[in-house]
């Protein structure tokens, strides 16, 4: 056998292999091209794992589409001599078999002849070879049965292709190696967000968990996109790493709230807290004020004469108590604030003061929600600042948009969202699906300080609302609703 076509395809294994980081795909391509190099029958591959050895692959050409049986999936097998893989991946030795079935019975380990039997198949020839990396460490066990030559008939394997077999292994080790050590790292990554978009949700404990589920219910959508043959979707397909993307983009979208004070994040009343006690002080002393003026008038019984009064005073606090924890104001409520605004007393100084300041006004005033402008322009800005943070981890390749989808989660398709204002086009689909999971799931997450939770149904209606009036997609929308698809996070 000449030797130059195998070293040649050699290094276009070793190319191959070095490209392939994803762990499940990479073992198998090891089995592949194992086969392929050593035109073997069939292939296993085992990898070593905390003192256990793992079956992970299994290929077999003559049994493909056969059905066989019980042999095909990955299962731990004892780490010991005995067998054959096992005796290999501890002693880090080649093992060359012309015949498995002649084992003599005075060696350490021996054939299991199960799956033969189980498959009606016949190995006869096997290489086993440990797949090292430079510094001796096994880190699995590749294993090549029958070899065949060209009339297809079984052969033990040459020994001219040996020590070639041996080079693949080692190549084989250094590429499940990089593997693994780009899987623990993106692992790493992955719970870093997590763990950072959870802790900001946290600080509130009406967003606790907000970010996870927007994740959920992104990925469970574009898998649905994903199904779909006809429609709307039928030419969008998202791929792995477009899933990922989109994962990565929905845990990162309120990151930017780390810069929003909990004041204001977590607020439930209109009014700062401790201002609503401090105009409860005023409305005492504009009750004693009454009593003291009719006494000063020349009342016998200054506390009864002003009775009624009093308790139109009490009774105008608990209404300004009851607006204080509303999210919206009737014109009615406006106006009862601006007579209250307008009424004075005086003080213990004898100085003149009025019930309700300018200040608590522009609390007490907002029509809807208990955000004053000022209040709401500081957590919009939390976009912002995710866009901010997140732009400066270093994405790149297909998740190189996270920043931008992450921060364009309140755009609205006729321009009314923020921070850009973006219309239509200008937003991208997953940006329009983030929007969408985002405001599903603020109306019926755990109750919010301006609104109790909404059924889904009632928030399915206000999503369609949202269609009408332009701001969300409807496609997205109609797929969201007509296929339940909130139900398939609150079954997990």
């Amino acid at each position: 056998m000449e030797l130059h076509p195998q070293i040649e395809r050699l290094n276009q294994i070793g190319i191959a292999l070095s490209n392939e980081i994803q762990l499940e795909k990479l073992l198998a391509l090891i089995v592949t091209e194992a086969r392929g190099f050593t035109n073997a029958d069939a292939g296993s591959l085992y990898t070593l794992e905390k003192d256990q050895l793992y079956f992970r692959i299994a290929q077999n050409d003559t049994l493909n589409g056969k059905g066989a049986k019980g042999a095909f999936k990955p299962v731990p097998i004892p780490l010991d001599s005995r067998s054959i893989a096992g005796y290999v991946a501890l002693n880090g030795e080649l093992l060359d078999i012309e015949d498995v079935y002649m084992l003599s019975d005075s060696l350490p380990f021996s054939f299991n002849r199960d799956f033969d039997q189980k498959n009606n198949y016949r190995s006869q020839s096997m290489l086993v070879v440990p797949m090292k990396e430079p510094d001796g460490e096994v880190l699995g066990v590749l294993q090549l049965i029958n070899a065949k030559n060209d009339d297809g008939k079984v052969v033990p394997f040459p020994q001219s292709i040996i020590s070639l077999t041996m080079s693949l292994a080692s190549q084989a080790a250094v590429a499940i190696r990089n593997a693994r050590l780009i899987s623990y790292i993106k692992s790493l990554f992955e719970a870093l967000i997590r763990y950072s978009a959870s802790a900001i949700d946290a600080r509130s404990p009406h967003t606790a968990g907000h970010s996870r589920r927007v994740a959920e219910y992104s990925t469970v959508i574009a898998q649905e996109i994903n199904r779909l043959n006809d429609g709307p979707f039928k030419d969008i397909h998202f791929t792995a790493d477009e899933l990922e993307r989109l994962s990565y983009s929905a845990w990162l979208h309120d990151l930017g709230k780390i810069g929003v004070p909990e004041a204001i994040l977590d607020k439930h009343l209109r009014l700062p807290a401790g201002v609503e006690e401090t105009i409860e002080e005023r409305f005492n002393l504009c009750a004693a004020g009454l009593v003291i003026e009719a006494a000063a008038a020349g009342s016998k019984n200054p506390r009864e004469d002003t009775a009624k009064e009093r308790e139109a005073l009490k009774a105008d606090f608990q209404r300004l108590k009851n607006i204080n924890r509303t999210n919206w104001l009737p014109d009615e409520d406006e106006e009862f604030l601006n007579r209250l605004r307008a009424r004075t007393f005086y003080d213990a100084e004898g100085a003149e003061r009025t019930l309700l300041t300018d200040g608590e006004m522009v609390y007490l005033a907002v029509k809807k929600g208990n955000l004053t402008p000022d209040e709401y322009k500081t957590m919009q800005g939390h976009v912002e600042h995710t866009l901010n943070i997140v732009k400066n981890i270093p994405f790149t390749g297909h998740l190189e948009a996270v920043p931008n989808i992450a921060a364009s989660h309140h755009e609205m398709l006729n321009g009314t969202g923020y921070p850009r204002h973006l219309h239509d086009q200008e937003i991208t689909l997953e940006a329009r699906i983030l929007a969408m999971v985002d405001i599903f799931d603020a109306l019926t997450a755990i109750d919010r300080p301006y609104r109790k939770a909404a059924p889904p149904e009632r928030a399915c209606a206000i999503l369609q609302s949202d269609v009408e009036s332009g701001r969300l997609d409807k496609d997205v929308v109609d797929l969201f609703v007509s296929q339940r698809l909130w139900e398939r996070i609150t079954e997990k």
